[in-house]
This record gives structure tokens, sequence and C-alpha cells, in this order.
């Protein structure tokens, strides 16, 4: 207890000698003092360099009514004010220590409670370390450090400019977004049974591949049925035969082999987790450098709302922040609402919020093409009308994929096959 009213002492000391020390000022909440007396010396030393007022005692004495000899007592602790920095960080750190012990008396207390369930308990545990740590986070950043961390970042990629290991797999969408970034949130939007589970697990395989870890979260099929998919997307086995266990001795080699090649401690399926905070628990734990969501509508939050898109609101922020807090992308599949059937789809199509919009770097559309488009697409040469006949005849889509947003990079479309029956997408020609 002593030293910290010594650090808070000196730290307010520090304010009253060298205004070169105010930049640091706003790193600081009353909160963080346990002393009454310094926290209304914090705040009036706040509004007077708000209203751009000379810091000295006098001015402080007049806003705090404190003693003016306790005001100037403030400064015989400073022998140097350029230790600021490192005192505001020490006083912050005793200052969340504080407020853990607080939360886990709290946590305690409800471990004790019968009436509460232990989900509840863990839940509420996760959600206060995250509000303590995003307390403690520095909250801005000088222009100079950023431009100093964007340099090393860029030497970074120059260093490592072959290095694929992000990469989609799908050329052209790689060509278009150099694959996938760090602190990005990329939302794969489709009608059902277009593609949406097949393109993400195409994706996860492609980056796990390139020894990446991969945490495939699906709330709506079981780890048999992910595993069926890999199996026949690439054994070219149908799905329906594996379905039915319709499996002849070539079959049977085929699938030992593709299942004895996937056989991979780097892809991470978790079927267990039903909203976000389960999801940051699972990251924390198993450190992905990816994760993707399969999908959004089934997720819930743990507040309450007052309606359903307020509730991906919420998600959707949840799952921006994780992309920055852990420095991953994350790729989120949702639904489009039906207006979308049949037609272009457009950002006005994603199901239940415009929230989707605001927080993903970038957005892209799974569209089956229809029959005035592709009529369109032959009579302009872009495909012969052998080459749709031989798709449709197999049973297999011809889609468009569309970037619709790219918050770096550009926008635009291509084409590509789905192959319901392998559950994959395959490039044309």
């Amino acid at each position: 207890m002593i030293e910290v009213l010594r650090i808070e002492r000196e730290v307010l000391g520090s304010f009253l000698l060298d205004k070169g020390t105010h930049e640091y000022i706003h790193y600081l909440d009353e909160d963080d003092f346990i002393d009454e007396s310094n926290r209304k010396v914090l705040n009036s030393i706040k509004s007077l360099i708000t209203q751009n007022k000379e810091v000295n005692y006098f001015e402080v004495h007049e806003k705090t009514n404190l003693d003016i000899t306790y005001i100037t007592d403030l400064t015989d602790l400073v022998a140097t004010t350029r230790y600021i920095e490192s005192n505001i960080k020490l006083l912050k750190d005793k200052a969340n220590r504080r407020r853990l012990e607080e939360k886990a008396k709290l946590i305690i207390d409800m471990t004790k409670d019968s009436n509460v369930d232990v989900e509840t308990i863990k839940n509420n545990a996760m959600q206060e370390i995250d509000k303590i740590k995003s307390i403690s986070s520095d909250e801005v950043t000088t222009l100079r450090k950023a431009m100093l961390d964007t340099i090393t970042v860029l030497e970074k990629r120059s260093e490592n400019k072959g290095d694929k290991s992000y990469y989609t797999g799908i050329s052209k969408l790689d060509i278009a977004t150099s694959g996938l970034h760090e602190e990005e949130l990329t939302t794969i939007a489709a009608r059902p049974g277009v593609g949406k589970t097949a393109i993400a697990m195409q994706v996860g395989l492609n980056i796990a591949n390139n020894k990446r870890k991969v945490m495939f979260t699906s709330l709506e099929m079981s780890d048999i049925q992910l595993c069926q998919r890999i199996i026949a997307s690439h054994s070219r086995i149908d799905g329906n035969d594996l379905r039915r266990g319709n499996l002849n001795e070539e079959g049977w080699k085929k699938t030992i082999s593709v299942a004895q090649r996937f056989c991979w401690d780097n892809f991470i399926l978790d079927k267990t987790s039903k909203n976000t905070e389960h999801i940051r628990t699972k990251i924390r734990k198993y450190k992905p450098d990816l994760v993707i969501i399969d999908y959004l509508q089934l997720l819930k939050s743990v507040g309450k709302y007052s309606n359903r898109e307020q509730e991906v609101s919420s998600i959707t922020r949840d799952l921006k922040l994780m992309t920055l807090e852990f420095k991953i992308p994350i790729i989120m599949l949702s639904q489009l609402n039906r207006n979308a059937e049949g037609n272009r789809p457009t950002l006005a199509d994603l199901r239940e919020s415009g929230a989707i919009e605001q927080d993903s770097d970038n957005i892209i559309f799974i569209h089956k093409l229809n029959k005035d488009e592709i009529g369109k697409l032959i009579n302009n040469g872009t495909y012969t009308r052998e080459t749709v006949q031989e798709i449709h005849k197999r049973g297999n889509v011809l889609t468009d994929i569309i970037l619709e947003k790219q918050r770096n990079g550009p926008v635009g479309f291509f084409g590509m096959v789905y192959v319901p029956s392998l559950m994959k997408f395959i490039s044309i020609g």
C-alpha cells in the first residue's frame, strides 16, 4: 500500500513539474489511484490540460480545495521526470492486480452459489479477465511508433515474400487478395446448399497443409461428417457412396489413403463452442493461426439483447476484436437473405445485420448462376455451350466467386465449378 501511494504521488508530482509529461496523463483513470485526494489532483490536472490552462500548485488547489502544502509536497519525491512512462506502467499494473483480485473474489463467491451453473461461472470469468486485459493495454500510440512498427512489418514481408502459407489455394482469389491476412475478418456468404462449408474446408485444409494451425468451429456438422467431406473431396468418391458405405475394394484403398494423408494434429475440429466467449477460450488454449466458423447464424451471444440483429452485431464485433487481439485471420460463414435466391447477391442481402458489412474486412459471395446469366456468358464467349452442358450433365454447379468487399484491395469476381458430389470447388477449364 505504501509503495502504491508513493508511486501515485511521484506520478502526480511529475505532471506538476514538467509539462512534457502531460502527453501521458490520458493513460490514467481515477480508478487507477487508491487515495481519494490523489484522484482529485489527477482529475484537476486533466481538466487544466483540456482547458489549455497552466498546470501549477495554485490552479490545482483552486480546483480541489486540498491543502496547498499537500499539493506542493507531491513534487518532493520527484528526482527526475524521465521515468514518468515506467511509473505509469507500474501504477497501471498495481491497479489491474487489484481489479483482478476483486474479480477473483466475485468468481469464488459464484462457485459457492449452487444456483449458478459452471458454464455461467466460466463465461463470466473470461469476460472479466478480458475487461482487465483491455484496460491494461495502451489505448493509443504515437505516429512515430506506428511508423516504426509498419517498417518492421514491411521488412518481414519483404524477407518472406515467397511465403504463401496463408494462401487459400484458390489461385484467382489469391491473386486478388495475396491470401488471408492477420487481423482481418473475412465473411463468406451464400444461400444454403451452394458450398459455403465446402469452400471453407478447402481453404482451411490448404492452409493447414502449409504448416499453419487451423481451428474449424462447426455448429452444424459432426466430426464424422466433416471427415467424410474431406475423404470425398480428395478421393473423388461420391459423398453419397461414403454415407451408404457403398465402397468396393478400390474405393476402400482410396478412402484409407486419404484418411492416412490427413491424419493431422494441426487441424482442430471444434464442436463445443456455442458463443464467442467459448471461441475466445479455445483460441487462447490452442493458439490457431486461422479460425473458421461455420456458421454465424448458429452462434449465440453471451449477453441479452432485445432482438436478433443486435445480437448478431455483438457477435461480429467480438469476432473482429478477436482478430486484433490474437493477430490472426478469422473466416466467418454466413447465410444470405431469401431475397438473394436466384439473384446476384449484394451487401444488402447479408442476413440479420448490417454489422456484418461494417465489421468484415473482406466479404465473399458464392453465387449460383441462373439461366439468364449463363446465357449471357455463352453469348459473349466466356463459356462454350458444350462446356456448360458438360458441367450440368455431371450434376455440377456453375458459380461466380464474388469478392464484394476488400478493405485493403480491389474487388471483382471469377467463375468456378462447385462439385456437390465431391463437396469441392474446381477451376473452369
